[in-house]
């Protein structure tokens, strides 16, 4: 049999080798994250710039097809050319002459409303922002057109220009076309095309400078934009037996489009190629993103794009352009536009197909990612009310001895697959011919030997086990926050670029992982110190805990979590009070909720008070404040949280499971009649387990009220929370007529005090 010390030493040789063998995923590789990146040189010079956009492109199809996996692995010859031969061949050397290879970008493009129909692309460059490009999902999409004008400063207005800025007054977006033209006048610019005209249009629609094709005269101007077509398909088309010989054949004709259009452009301006918009019926995907510069004298390598909006390499935004387009102008940032131009980041492959084949993964990364996302969360949700029912059932008809340690492992096991979500990122699961595959044998792995490791600790004491695996959780999370979320780039609860909500940072699944762990960790340290007498001391240490999830979670430079204190300072507050002893009251409660918002409030004037170039989502948000900007985004989020109630069954489950600790917490009368002989035993065996309830709760409700997320977020709480809790309440009926861990704790908290 083997020993313990060497059990251990087994399951962290065997976590090592899933971790560390297979290399660390690109730290610093395109998808990774990028320091300092408001610091970063600008990727376009001040200087003439010509923006030629398309709709429809993407990184696959730059990317040569082999004939298999199998083929490809091996490295074998392509099959066949990619469908954008020209594209492709920008990012070498020879690509393009007197310009080195490009640098290159995955961009993320418009979603939601903003995005269905292919103008919304050219909508949102024009306004500085996400804007509606049709009112209702399938209604028919207007294509951009153009009415010659006579005027002295105007060669052509935009057809229904009208039309789409009514459209914006009836939106939660809040747009207003015409801020990049009007940022714009009194700079020479020209549009080629009738998507360019709608980008660069001012706010009465006219445009100055306009023509129908690329001529001697549409390099004049400092900044030129370019309509060089699209390869999307219409509604009607998507469903089609050619439909991909279809969209074949207009990428084609986009790449034979951009090939004529820089044959053209002067050897002395600045070429950015940009995608900007999806094909909404397909799922979101990168687009493409070039930048070619004239030949300098520094000798600089070829890059990855970025920029401060997103701090990834590799990755930035179609929302970005903009403020590039202003930059190279020599213009301020004007109101309404986010100053986040595109910057140099890392260096890219030498080799245009690594580069192509890396952002071409990024999207395909962000695919298997959200598939794994809703394996983790609904299927963790259900798994775990499904443990904790049978669970009862069993206790219940007395069958609870013989199915016991089958439900602890299980218990152990779904307790620890969030933070396996997160170590998996540095398997390099999307390098595996299966990723998706890859992925899931590696969350299995990992959680199954952490489950292993926290069976190996001693449960006399009830709280240990939760408290080891939630212990593990923070700190691994804790980590990746002070290393600029690197785990999460890759994680399925992390965020996804292709997705577009956020690129940085601590996302609300992080948060409720988070957040839980972390509460259940200071409840577990606090009673293990009041079980010595030491109140005042466990107080600390829920104090420190909370202390660093809020530094972690909410500092631009780390988590950059808006919504994240209001709900940490109550919730942990409340723990606090109660491992030192004090009675926990609604209006202390209050208080501390109250003290959270004016904590994160400061934060985001703090960040807002740095450089726009640097400031995260806090100080943007302030900015918009300041600027009247805001309402417009709180009105779009007050309305994706209201969304959530229709989420589905598991939102609902979790509505009634969230009123149901409330009624146990939060009356006392009917608390006592209410609350289920388990808890009353696995309260009296971890007094401060009723506390973490409670916290855990207001965590719940909070963060469902105040962020976006809406009540999904008390529904990732419960996923990681109930897991725990049922480890908790079998800890406690595998300890029949054992008392050590009762009274030895001190008094448990009174469950009235919760509700005064």
């Amino acid at each position: 049999m083997i020993r313990r010390p060497a059990a251990v030493a087994v399951m962290l040789a065997a976590l090592a080798a899933i971790l560390v063998v297979p290399g660390v995923s690109g730290f610093g590789a395109a998808g990774g994250s990028v320091a300092g990146a408001g610091s970063a040189a600008p990727a376009v010079p001040e200087g003439p710039v010509v923006l030629v956009g398309t709709t429809g492109v993407r990184w696959s199809d730059l990317k040569a097809p082999v004939d298999g996996v199998g083929d490809e692995l091996a490295g074998a010859e392509p099959a066949e050319p990619p469908l954008a031969p020209y594209l492709a061949g920008l990012l070498d050397d020879a690509g393009l002459a007197d310009r080195r290879g490009a640098d290159a970008a995955g961009l993320a493009l418009t979603t939601g409303a903003a995005a269905r129909c292919p103008a919304g692309g050219w909508l949102a460059l024009s306004a500085g922002g996400l804007a509606e490009s049709a009112p209702a999902p399938r209604a028919a999409c207007e294509e951009p057109a153009v009415e010659p004008a006579a005027g002295q400063d105007t060669q052509a207005v935009v057809a229904g220009w009208a039309d789409w800025q009514a459209l914006q007054r009836g939106s939660a977006y809040g747009a207003r076309l015409g801020r990049l033209g009007d940022a714009l006048d009194g700079m020479c610019t020209t549009a080629v095309g009738a998507g360019a005209a709608v980008a660069v249009a001012r706010a009465d629609g006219s445009v100055g400078r306009y023509a129908d094709d690329v001529g001697p005269e549409a390099f004049e101007c400092p900044v030129t934009v370019i309509d060089a077509g699209s390869a999307l398909l219409a509604h009607d088309e998507i469903d089609r037996a050619d439909a991909e010989d279809l969209r074949a054949e207009r990428v084609a004709a986009v790449d034979a489009e951009v090939r004529r259009v820089l044959a053209e452009v002067p050897e002395d301006a600045t070429v950015v190629v940009a995608d900007l918009a999806n094909q909404r019926e397909r799922g979101p995907r990168l687009g493409i993103g070039l930048v070619l510069r004239p030949a300098g004298p520094d000798g600089a390598g070829p890059r990855y794009l970025t920029s401060s909006a997103t701090r990834t390499t590799g990755v930035a935004r179609a929302g970005d352009l903009p403020a590039t387009l202003l930059a190279a102008a020599g213009l301020a940032a004007a109101d309404g536009i986010e100053d986040t131009p595109l910057l140099a980041g890392a260096d890219r492959p030498a080799s245009g197909t690594e580069t192509i084949d890396a952002l071409a993964d990024l999207t395909e990364r962000d695919h298997e990612r959200r598939a794994a996302y809703s394996v983790l969360v609904e299927g963790g949700f259900w798994a775990a009310l499904a443990l904790a029912g049978l669970c009862w059932w069993a206790a219940a008809r007395g069958r609870a001895s013989g199915a016991r340690a089958a439900a602890v492992g299980a218990a152990l096991f779904l307790s620890a697959v969030p933070v396996a979500g997160f170590l998996a990122s540095l398997t390099g699961w999307w390098r595996f011919p299966l990723p998706g595959l890859a992925l899931g044998a590696a969350v299995v792995a990992i959680a199954g030997l952490l489950a292993g490791l926290a069976a190996l600790v001693p449960a006399r004491r009830t709280w240990a086990r939760p408290g080891f695996l939630a212990g593990v959780t923070f700190v691994v999370l804790t980590v990746d926050g002070l290393a600029s979320t690197v785990l999460n780039r890759a994680a399925p609860l992390g965020a996804a670029p292709s997705y577009g909500a956020r690129f940085y940072g601590f996302g609300n699944p992080t948060f409720c992982v988070y957040a839980v762990a972390g509460l259940v960790l200071a409840a577990a340290l606090a009673q293990w110190l009041v079980s010595r007498g030491r109140r005042g001391l466990a107080a600390t240490a829920v104090a420190g805990v909370g202390l660093v999830a809020v530094i972690v979670d909410v500092l631009p430079q780390f988590g950059a979590d808006l919504g994240g204190g209001p709900a940490l300072v109550p919730a942990f507050a409340v723990l606090g009070i109660a491992a030192y002893g004090g009675r926990l009251r609604v209006r202390r409660i209050v208080a501390v909720t109250a003290g959270g918002a004016v904590l994160v409030a400061a934060i985001g004037v703090a960040d807002w008070l740095r450089p726009a170039a640097q400031r995260s989502h806090l100080g943007r948000f302030v900015a918009d404040v300041i600027e009247g900007e805001a309402w417009s985004l709180l009105a779009r989020k007050a309305a994706y949280a209201a969304r959530s109630v229709l989420a589905g069954p598991s939102v609902w489950v979790t509505v009634l499971l969230l009123l149901a600790v409330a009624l146990v917490l939060f009356t006392p009368v009917l608390g006592r009649r209410l609350e289920p002989a388990w808890s009353v035993a696995a309260c009296s065996a971890w007094p401060l387990l009723r506390p973490a309830v409670a916290a855990i709760w207001l965590v719940a409700v909070i963060g469902s009220l105040i962020n976006d997320f809406g009540l999904r977020i008390g529904m990732i709480c419960l996923v990681v929370a109930v897991p725990l809790l049922t480890l908790t309440v079998l800890g406690v009926a595998g300890r029949t007529g054992d008392r050590t861990g009762q009274g030895a704790a001190g008094p448990a908290v009174d469950r009235a005090a919760l509700g005064k």
